[in-house]
Formats: C-alpha cells, sequence, structure tokens
C-alpha cells in the first residue's frame, strides 16, 4: 500500500486568508430578520428545519419525537450575525433523552450515551448535512451533544424549537473577552501553522520535482509528516473548541472558544482544517483501491450495522 504516493497526488497547495467572524465583529441592531421577527423564530423556517430533521431520524430509529428536543444556537441566532460568512452559519442542536432512546430502540439498550450520540452525528454528517450546506442561504448543521439540556454547553444563544420560545436569550452587546497573554498565545498558533503549511508545501514541492527515486521517496514522507502535524495541531485547537461548550467550560467567555475564533480569523483553522480533509481524502481513496471499501473503525462498524448499513 503507497499511502505516500496516494497522498502527493491528492495535496496541493493551501493558502492561509485572513476573514471576518462573527465573534470579533460589533453586534447588528438587532437578529437576523430571515430568521427572527418580532422575538420568535419564522414559522416556516422551524417547520422546515424540524421537519429535515426528523425525515432523516425515522428512516433510522422508532419514535424520534418522543426522545427530541431541538435548538437554534450559534453565531446565526445572536446579535453578530451580520458577520457570518456566506452562506451563514446555523447550528441546530439535538438534545436526546437517552433513556426514553433506549426504551423505544432496545437494539441500542448496551450503548453508552456518547456512543449514541455519536451513531447519531455519524448519520447526521453522512446522509443530512450533505444536502443542507447550502439550506436557505445558510449552511445548516445537525448535531447530537452527549448532554440532553442545551444549557449545559454554555452557547451563545438559544432558540427551542420544540416548546417555539428562547432558552438562552441572545446578548444584545456581546463582548468577547481580552487577554495580553491570549493573544500572545494566538499568535504562537499563527507562527506555528504557517511554519507546518510551509514544510507542508516544501514537501510536496520536492516530492513532485524530483525525478531520483531515493529523493522522492524521502520527500513523500517529509509530506506524511508534516500532514500529520498539520491534523494533530488541528484537531488540539478544535477539541479544545468543543471542550470550551461543555459542562466544564465557559462558553462564549472561554480562551478555548477564543483560540478557535482567532484562528478562523487569521485563516489557519481553514488552512488546517484542507490539510485533515486531504488526508482524509487520500486514506479513502488508497482504501478503496485495496480493499474495494472504506475501511470503519470498530465502533463505527457496529454502529452502521446497527443502522442497517
Amino acid at each position: 500500500m503507497d499511502f505516500y504516493a496516494a497522498l502527493v497526488a491528492q495535496a496541493h497547495p493551501v493558502a492561509v486568508e485572513p476573514s471576518k467572524t462573527s465573534y470579533f465583529s460589533a453586534p447588528g441592531a438587532g437578529l437576523d430578520p430571515r430568521l427572527i421577527r418580532s422575538g420568535k423564530l419564522v414559522p416556516a423556517v422551524r417547520s422546515s428545519i424540524m421537519r429535515i430533521l426528523f425525515e432523516h431520524m425515522q428512516r433510522h430509529y422508532k419514535n424520534p419525537e418522543s426522545y427530541t428536543h431541538i435548538w437554534l444556537a450559534g453565531s446565526g441566532v445572536s446579535y453578530q450575525w451580520e458577520a457570518s460568512r456566506l452562506p451563514g452559519d446555523l447550528d441546530c442542536l439535538v438534545g436526546i433523552n437517552y433513556v426514553k432512546f433506549r426504551e423505544s430502540n432496545q437494539e441500542y439498550a448496551g450503548f453508552s450515551d456518547a456512543e449514541i450520540a455519536a451513531n447519531f452525528n455519524e448519520g447526521f454528517n453522512a446522509e443530512l448535512m450533505p444536502k443542507t450546506r447550502n439550506w436557505e442561504g445558510y449552511e445548516l448543521t445537525y448535531y447530537v451533544n452527549q448532554q440532553s439540556d442545551i444549557r449545559d454547553i454554555n452557547p451563545y444563544a438559544a432558540y427551542d424549537l420544540t416548546l417555539d420560545e428562547w432558552t438562552v436569550k441572545p446578548d444584545t452587546n456581546p463582548q468577547p473577552p481580552y487577554s495580553r497573554a491570549w493573544e500572545q498565545n494566538v499568535q504562537r498558533d499563527s507562527e506555528m501553522a504557517e511554519e507546518m503549511i510551509n514544510r507542508y508545501h516544501n514537501a510536496l514541492d520536492e516530492a513532485r520535482k524530483s525525478n531520483n527515486l531515493a529523493h522522492k521517496l524521502n520527500a513523500e514522507r517529509k509530506l506524511q509528516n508534516a500532514v500529520e502535524q498539520a491534523v494533530a495541531f488541528y484537531d488540539d485547537i478544535h477539541t479544545g473548541r468543543k471542550a470550551a461548550f461543555s459542562k466544564t467550560g465557559a462558553g462564549y467567555s472561554d480562551y478555548n472558544n477564543y483560540r478557535w475564533q482567532a484562528g478562523k480569523k487569521s485563516g489557519i483553522v481553514p488552512a488546517l482544517r484542507t490539510i485533515k480533509d486531504l488526508k482524509t481524502a487520500s486514506d479513502s481513496k488508497e482504501q478503496l483501491k485495496v480493499y474495494g471499501t472504506e475501511l470503519p473503525n470498530a465502533s463505527t462498524l457496529v454502529r452502521r450495522t446497527l443502522r442497517g448499513k
């Protein structure tokens, strides 16, 4: 299996492009009128988002309405929505009553809450979100947290689609926290990421231009190392951001959220994510070539079997 050569074939130059983020933007005078009017979610928006979710869930699970609670959260329902990228960012967070879920879906009786949440999210990523990447001008994402109550993850704001009311009202004048130490830390992040990306580019260029087999193999290994470092760095930043929105995190004002948002602003987060996507694509392509299929890990295989995949 020549995973190194597969990576070289899949790889391409990656740009670090600074961008606007809602987190560092001034709040608007009001909420997004396409979503919120007179303090309530537009009925057609609410019904459409719920319909998309339940149609998906009904294909795979029994009685989803009995154990599911749904919220819209994130910058899309905050006063900082105007600086969002296009398409806009709209997060649908799904709370699961795990006891009731197991009662209706007894084949999952031996699964932990985290495994059940992972099963839902795998299905959302594979089947649902490819259809909602540009939904009515928004990138509409669906995600199940292990926690059943959205307040446990300290969201910016949260609109309850199930009850048609605010659970967490958005702050009219949110102020990102500032710390000189935080600023210095994210500057080091940028410098480290750009160094990794430069190593990636140099190795890719060397691998493509070398006519000497030994030199080419050495460059391919350099590329693999650069990619693995970039992926590990992205995962570290992303995992920290997930921890910010948990029972132990501080949500909007958490350092790990600040770090993530600063990385988006500088452009290193999307650049590192692109390298991670390239590695995923090259691994999948090589597995398909060698085995005729992509190789899931053991827990994913069990979940897919239960879903009838």
